[in-house]
């Protein structure tokens, strides 16, 4: 079984924000609390970030708590200042059809973080 991290740390310009293991709602929220206060540091600074969205091994407790993250998550504030993000997913369906319906340059989709890390690191529009 896969620990729970529900964790937001920086490397840069690059906020690195993990939401992974059986996650209830309130992991959900603890998550936000943390990861807002981290996008808020670089948009009160006038900085632009670059995201790494970990949910690669993400179990979600209830479907209401997909629904609750992605409220939280795609929030017009946070994504105005982000220049790429990078999602951390298990390889299977759900990913592929994300990488094929995907219209955006700065969203990518992968299985390894290290691709992830290494994509969002070269990206520069």
């Amino acid at each position: 079984m896969i620990e729970k991290n529900v964790n937001t740390e920086v490397s840069g310009d690059i906020i690195v924000t993990h939401l992974i293991g059986q996650i209830k709602i309130e992991d959900v929220n603890d998550w936000f609390n943390g990861f807002e206060k981290v996008c808020q540091q670089f948009i009160s600074a006038g900085r632009e970030y670059k995201l790494l969205v970990d949910r690669k091994g993400y179990i979600p407790d209830h479907f209401s708590v997909q629904k609750e993250w992605k409220d939280k998550f795609f929030n017009n504030t946070i994504l105005k200042h982000s220049k790429a993000i990078a999602f951390l997913l298990e390889e299977g369906e759900i990913m592929n059809h994300l990488k094929q319906s995907n219209t955006k340059e700065s969203v990518e989709f992968f299985d390894n973080y290290g691709l992830a890390f290494k994509w969002l690191v070269e990206y520069s529009k």
